[in-house]
């Protein structure tokens, strides 16, 4: 019989584009060493791989449905309304893979981030259609078109929390795990324009995920390098073993950590122990 009560356990997934296959990796580890994870939050990549877990809570399912490159390539539409991609493909996928299900039917508590367009702030979505949440929190500008949701213009989780710590804090976990997914920040000897712009979105995207961070009690923070803000090639060629691995083995080396501050394994749900 177990006496001492466990942390709830909470997992923020950040946004990265094609990097958010990391957490893949992140969540296959929790599995192989029982880590019960009690809450989710998401942002963009990071929204659409907590809701899929909080569905299947099955790793090798979520992965299954998002390594379907020759469907996810096909959910290109073009448009010239306020986004080079109209969306409506992705959500018919979207609509599809949820299941027509709403965000409070999970059974694991999720908060999927998106950016209010016109303040810039961050809109935590707790209820609703999951489809709808999740494609308003991958809305980049420019790149989608934006989502109307209750009167409100949303974009890319990202923009306002790209690692959302803040979210997680508010469904109630004891512990605060944050996965950051980002092109790490060193050297850069590029000077064209494309290379000049997207390490100025880089450096903005870092210090408002480390202001949040602040608020983690543990990071994990997968080595990135060269993928730049999205890394949709990588997708398109079919190459994300290597996010899913920095994901594995970032998460390997905060393990014995994360056990630590949680309890020790017997201490653990033993519905994690199947």
């Amino acid at each position: 019989m177990l006496n001492k009560k466990r942390k709830k356990v909470g997992l923020a997934l950040g946004s990265g584009g094609a990097k958010g296959y990391a957490h893949l990796g992140v969540l296959r580890v929790f599995e192989e060493n029982n880590i019960p994870i009690d809450y989710l939050s998401g942002a963009s990549a990071g929204a659409i791989v907590a809701a899929l877990y909080s569905l299947h809570r099955n790793t090798a399912k979520v992965e299954e449905i998002l390594t379907d490159f020759n469907k996810i390539r096909s959910l290109i539409d073009f448009s010239f309304n306020g986004g080079i991609i109209k969306g409506k493909k992705i959500t018919s996928f979207f609509e599809n893979i949820f299941e027509g299900k709403k965000i409070q039917d999970l059974e694991i508590p999720i908060s999927i981030v998106a950016t209010n367009y016109n303040t810039g702030e961050a809109v935590e979505i707790r209820r609703g259609d999951i489809a709808l949440a999740v494609r308003a929190s991958i809305s980049i500008p420019f790149l989608f078109e934006l989502v109307n949701y209750k009167g409100k213009e949303l974009a890319d989780g990202g923009l306002s929390s790209p690692v959302p710590i803040n979210a997680l804090k508010k469904l109630g976990a004891d512990v605060l795990i944050g996965v950051r997914i980002e092109d790490k920040l060193g050297s850069n000897e590029r000077k064209n324009f494309y290379s000049m712009a997207e390490r100025s979105i880089s450096i903005l995207q870092h210090n408002l995920s480390e202001a949040e961070l602040q608020k983690s009690d543990i990071l994990i923070d997968p080595y990135f390098e060269g993928y730049g803000i999205l890394g949709f090639q990588k997708v398109i060629r079919g190459k994300t073993y290597e996010a899913i691995e920095s994901g594995e083995k970032a998460t390997k080396e905060q393990i014995n950590t994360i056990k630590k501050i949680i309890g020790e394994e017997k201490e653990i749900s033993g519905i994690y122990k199947l």
